[in-house]
């Protein structure tokens, strides 16, 4: 038997009004970017993309070696850097603010082509978001790391600080949806 509520929560329509690619970026923690900078983001990420399975990939794996997560990252970092040059080089301004969620999409990427060319053994999703978290931390060193003036110790430290103090505080109505709880009566 299930308890009743003691007060309805309201039932979302599971319908959003965001674009497909803004829920995306708003996923990776960045929902305050403009419909410009989402775009922008989605590209970096395609046309890196593209590099990968077209002509990188060879060079890709043998500098993967054993496949470690150190050595991912670095891969990773390096693409996003690269990339993100070369928009620049075009005229392009580039929001530092997306960055680390554009390594996030790359790490994947990579991650499933080591898995693919089972360089790396992932058994479940569990080690894969273990590997891919490391992976995205030295992606973010070797991005601090680059000749890149606006990606910094310090920005990178402010980026999060503004993540966290954009996320719900504590006292607020978080969004979701509360899953009902069976209680047990009696025998």
């Amino acid at each position: 038997m299930m308890k009743e509520q003691a007060r309805p929560m309201p039932i979302p329509s599971g319908k959003s009004t965001m674009p497909e690619e803004q829920q995306e970026m708003a996923n990776l923690g960045i929902e305050n970017l403009s419909e410009e900078e989402v775009a922008q983001s989605k590209g970096i990420v395609e046309n890196i993309v593209r590099y990968i399975y077209s002509d990188g990939a060879p060079d890709i794996l043998e500098r993967a070696g054993n496949g470690s997560p150190q050595m991912l990252g670095e891969i990773a970092g390096n693409l996003v850097t690269n990339e993100i040059a070369l928009e620049e080089e075009d005229g392009k301004e580039v929001s530092r603010d997306m960055e680390v969620a554009i390594m996030e999409e790359v790490v994947h990427e990579l991650t499933d082509l080591l898995m693919y060319e089972n360089i790396v053994d992932l058994p479940d999703e569990k080690s894969e978001q273990m590997f891919m978290g490391e992976a995205l931390t030295y992606a973010i060193a070797a991005a601090i790391e680059s000749d890149d003036p606006q990606f910094t110790g310090e920005s990178i430290m402010q980026m999060f600080t503004n993540l966290v103090n954009s996320s719900p505080q504590q006292g607020e109505q978080p969004t979701g949806v509360l899953a009902p709880q069976e209680v047990p009566y009696g025998n």
